[in-house]
């Protein structure tokens, strides 16, 4: 990912905080209004639930995923659970990524798996880590637009994933979130869709 990118991720995140941050009216709770720069919702036994997704677009093929993630805090600010990430993309044009029509080559993507997340600071905007491992089931789909053949393939494989990311509580219970999928082990060559979908954005709910 390039430089520009990542200073365009924080300044999202920094403008949307200042957008939406405000104060709570509850006075017996007024330790934890946003203004305070600290993650009290992020103690050990506190849940968090999370959905975060990614789309592109281009000339050659379009695609989406979905990740909703739920966790359990088993320390301070040290959250584990699953999560579940759904992923589809298709050709656009024709003679493009290898297609003779619109839509003629296509992917789909289920991958359930197991994830491991540490916020590094204690405060408001924190960066966080996180590593996650699954089992991808996925199928690559072709068809010839001169002989009328449909090729199907699965791209079932072991995964492994680990991220680089950015959250900003804007609210009591809640925050935004940015993160950057680095591959660890994943297969290039039938889960390219998968190892594409790097960059994601997303919201998270934090409940103790």
């Amino acid at each position: 990912m390039k430089r520009t990118s990542i200073f365009f991720l924080a300044t999202i995140l920094i403008f949307s905080g200042n957008l939406f941050a405000q104060r709570s009216g509850d006075s017996n709770n007024i330790g934890e209004s946003i203004d305070t720069p600290t993650y009290k919702n992020l103690k050990k036994g506190a849940f968090t639930f999370s959905l975060n997704g990614s789309a592109n677009n281009s000339r050659q093929k379009a695609g989406w995923s979905l990740t909703p993630q739920a966790g359990y805090l088993v320390a301070d600010r040290m959250a584990v659970g699953v999560q579940l990430s759904v992923a589809s993309r298709f050709s656009k044009q024709r003679n493009s990524w290898g297609s003779l029509k619109r839509g003629g080559i296509r992917e789909y993507a289920f991958t359930p798996e197991v994830y491991a997340r540490y916020y590094v600071l204690p405060f408001r905007f924190t960066p966080f880590l996180q590593l996650s491992s699954g089992y991808n089931f996925g199928e690559f789909k072709a068809s010839d637009g001169f002989s009328g053949d449909n090729i199907s393939i699965n791209t079932n494989n072991y995964v492994m994933f680990g991220a680089l990311g950015l959250s900003l509580r804007i609210g009591k219970y809640m925050g935004l979130q940015a993160q950057y999928n680095l591959p660890i082990i994943v297969d290039s060559q039938t889960n390219g869709m998968i190892r594409d979908n790097r960059f994601r954005l997303g919201l998270s709910l934090y409940f103790h």
